[in-house]
């Protein structure tokens, strides 16, 4: 599938994928603002303040039965984090007008979203105070609730002590602590200076040709007004320093161990698609040296994978363990890489990426990382180059990693 890329205003750019494959379309809105810790949390407030009601549609309820009036269409919340940039905005999802009887479903969505965006319920110069009352405590309940999940509570405490001073550090959601001085007043101003001053990328996926798409997408932002765009990237840091070692006491009964690397290729770099499969190699999939060699032929852990951050230049190495078994654990991450494992490796991504074409969402949130890196190539693209990678290719990216901070959650008594 190609992505084609078309101007709508200045720093507003309208992707489009045109196919016939589903029943349903889709289509995002993405504000894309530089990481930062003040902004993070109240700029994740905004999508469910504005889902809360808008001008035909006051409240959940009334949206929620315009939504069943439209065949089941559905309208959720974007926050993602890409690098040091942080996306947020709203997602929508609705039935092809031809499986409607001919209604003009993508239309009504659009007006639907108009309003969402543009013509919000308000109430004393501000949006409505039980609405930003009520999810700034939804938001703040699911920020505490990261400590309730022990892996991805390793995984950000290690990203806050390798990247301290880094705003990668920032966690996608922000801080809680970063709430307290919002206001439904202060939080329309942060909207609306939103609106005027983010790149906006829109993401467009069915049916409709494109020129109407096109047409809709004007329409809806006819009256945007534009500021001087806030710049969004990603720093690549390479610190050079001994290697971090980290150990927090918990109640828990698992060790979680968690490793964080830091190599020079990014996206951006000819040989990504070789950190791709060294990744893959090393521990994304049942194929993988964790999986196979730590976890299922030494019992070492209850779960190890890896994850490469394609923005950052980050590979994070993760596992859950026996307190006892640490060292071991930790020296467990060596060995060289054979033409069998690649080749299971190269397997396992293409198979992924053909998967990934037959989800709508991963399209989205593919073609959305490929904007924000200002790069171009659908998924079967970086297929064909991952399928041309070579053993060597990959033995030097491996060349390229330096293990730069290593975080154990230990239990209390260990």
């Amino acid at each position: 599938m190609t992505t084609n890329r078309i101007a709508i205003l200045p720093g507003v750019w309208l992707n489009t994928v045109q196919t016939d494959r589903f029943k349903t379309g889709c289509f995002s809105v993405n504000l894309l603002r530089p990481l930062a810790y003040a902004d993070a949390a109240p700029n994740a407030l905004l999508p469910s303040v504005l889902l809360r009601g808008c001008r035909d549609y006051p409240d959940m309820q009334a949206i929620s039965q315009r939504l069943d009036e439209l065949y089941g269409a559905s309208v959720g919340t974007l926050v993602r984090k890409k690098g040091e940039v942080q996306s947020v905005g709203l997602y929508l999802d609705f039935l092809e007008d031809r499986y409607a009887g001919g209604e003009p479903l993508f239309s009504e969505m659009m007006e639907l979203l108009r309003q969402l965006l543009f013509e919000p319920c308000l109430e004393a110069g501000g949006f409505v105070g039980e609405f930003v009352e009520g999810e700034t405590l939804n938001l703040s309940n699911t920020i505490a609730a990261r400590i309730n999940e022990k892996r991805s509570y390793a995984i950000s405490r290690l990203m806050k002590s390798m990247c301290q001073g880094e705003t990668y550090a920032v966690p996608r959601l922000g801080e809680a602590e970063t709430l307290k001085t919002v206001t439904p007043k202060n939080l329309l101003e942060r909207w609306n200076h939103l609106l005027a001053s983010s790149r906006i990328e829109l993401f467009y996926l069915g049916q409709q040709p494109e020129a109407e798409v096109e047409q809709a997408v004007r329409t809806l932002l006819r009256d945007l007004k534009r500021e001087p765009l806030a710049s969004v990237e990603t720093a690549l840091c390479r610190p050079a320093r001994p290697v971090q070692k980290i150990q927090e006491a918990m109640d828990v009964t698992q060790g979680k161990l968690a490793l964080g690397f830091r190599t020079e290729i990014t996206v951006h770099d000819p040989r990504y698609p070789a950190m791709m499969l060294l990744n893959a190699v090393y521990g994304a999939g049942a194929t993988s040296k964790l999986f196979l060699k730590i976890r299922e032929e030494q019992s070492l852990c209850y779960y190890a994978g890896s994850s490469m951050d394609k923005f950052k230049g980050v590979m994070v190495v993760d596992a859950g363990i026996e307190c006892a078994d640490y060292q071991v654990a930790l020296d467990g991450k060596r060995g060289e890489i054979t033409e069998e494992e690649l080749e299971s490796a190269r397997n396992y991504l293409i198979s992924a990426l053909r998967t990934g074409q037959d989800s709508p969402g991963r399209l989205d949130d593919f073609a959305i990382g490929q904007a924000i890196a200002g790069l171009d190539g659908s998924m079967m693209d970086l297929a064909e180059r991952i399928s041309q990678v070579t053993l060597d290719q990959t033995v030097e990216a491996a060349r390229t990693l330096h293990l730069d901070t290593v975080y154990f959650l230990k239990g209390a008594e260990a």
